[in-house]
């Protein structure tokens, strides 16, 4: 009976921890529209859409919290993509619906 219950309660934690990884998702490669310095950071615009998570803007906007820890690194390299017109895939920090999604990371591609 012992083995049963605790197989069964690693069950569920692996389908805890599952759905936690879940939470961040990366869109599908986009330019970078618009910018928007502003007091908590940085807002910028892209041709991805996900209203789901970005309940402004059509499900365009996005942001850079001033928090972050590497914020001016990110903050000047999606300045210098926004210059230059490349392209960008982004990883959305969580699935929870807002005005500006939070972004942790992202990849620059030609």
């Amino acid at each position: 009976m012992k083995v049963i219950t605790i197989k069964f309660f690693a069950a569920i934690t692996l389908c805890f921890v599952s759905n936690f990884a879940q939470a961040q998702f990366w869109s599908s490669n986009t330019k970078i529209t618009k910018v928007y310095p502003y007091t908590d950071g940085l807002i910028f615009f892209t041709e991805y859409r996900n209203s789901d998570v970005s309940t402004c803007d059509g499900g365009t906007r996005f942001s850079i919290d001033k928090s972050h820890p590497n914020y001016e690194v990110m903050v000047s390299t999606l300045l210098a993509a926004f210059m230059s017109d490349k392209t960008m895939t982004m990883n959305v920090s969580s699935t929870t619906r807002a005005c500006a999604p939070h972004i942790n990371r992202f990849l620059v591609t030609k």
